[in-house]
């Protein structure tokens, strides 16, 4: 199994790109280490907490898809509620799931116009419309819905933001799964200006 790999995706651009950082993981355990130097890199220190400039970084330890146990996915970012950095863990699928789609790390920034949702398929990214999905009540029925659009089979996640994330509520979650969440400090308010419902 390789590793170091970061997937970038620009939601501005409607782009990604694949960049090979294995010097990170030479040098560094790999989740939180990782996740913080490539927030460095990519989070200007003036950015507005829910402004296009912020970003969102998820990533995985080196145990994850190895180890039974290590299962946590760590999303850094500047928080909508405090203005400081933003460390949220979440259990569930979705750090095999990264791990399984062949990264280690990945790294959103920029912002949709339109509500989008970003649908990973190992080595293929794409940007789905989600006006249909925006203002819907139940995060389960969104959950559902996403999962029947995206074909295939295999360890999947899917993260969706509720009505309190749309309405910009700088503690709202990311929900996960059925039941795990990317609680506190407001991911979700900051998902909601992304426009991102799935990756």
């Amino acid at each position: 199994m390789t590793y170091g790999k970061v997937l970038n995706i620009d939601l501005s651009r409607k782009r990604s790109w694949v960049e090979d950082r294995s010097e990170l993981f030479d040098s560094r355990i790999g989740g939180v280490s990782v996740g913080i130097k490539l927030l460095e890199e990519e989070l200007p220190k003036s950015a507005d907490p829910l402004g296009p400039e912020n970003v969102i970084v998820f990533t995985v330890g080196l145990l994850t898809g190895v180890y039974p146990m290590a299962s946590k996915t760590i999303a850094l970012f500047k928080s909508p509620l405090t203005g400081n950095l933003g460390e949220s863990h979440a259990g569930g699928r979705s750090a095999v799931a990264i791990r399984s789609a062949g990264y280690e790390a990945i790294v959103i920034k920029g912002a949709s116009e339109t509500p989008i949702y970003v649908a990973i398929h190992g080595e293929r990214v794409f940007f789905r419309d989600a006006s249909g999905l925006w203002s819907v009540g139940s995060s389960l029925t969104v959950g559902r819905v996403i999962r029947e659009r995206e074909p295939g089979a295999g360890i999947r996640s899917i993260m969706r933001i509720g009505i309190a994330g749309e309405r910009l509520v700088r503690y709202a979650c990311v929900t996960t799964e059925t039941y795990r969440h990317f609680g506190r400090l407001g991911l979700g308010a900051y998902s909601a200006v992304r426009s991102l419902k799935h990756w």
